[in-house]
């Protein structure tokens, strides 16, 4: 195996958010701790009520370390 070959990070949780700024708040104390971030937004059903609804939440892995650009991000 080549050297050259970088490991993904280690994800060490996974949270969700129901709003942007929850998100940001998780991204900028990762920060802070020196933790690297992955970050999206996904639709769901909401879960409550008769008619389908879609609603916004926010996904934030924390990762061990910090990725380096070239390291592309799993496919959903």
């Amino acid at each position: 195996m080549s050297e050259d070959v970088a490991t993904p990070a280690q994800v060490l949780s996974t949270n969700i958010y129901d709003s942007a700024a929850e998100a940001i708040e998780a991204i900028a104390a990762a920060d802070v701790l020196g933790l690297g971030v992955r970050v999206f937004n996904r639709l769901v059903l909401e879960e409550e009520g008769e008619e389908d609804t879609l609603v916004e939440e926010w996904v934030v892995d924390l990762l061990a370390t910090v990725p380096t650009a070239d390291e592309a991000p799993d496919e959903v």
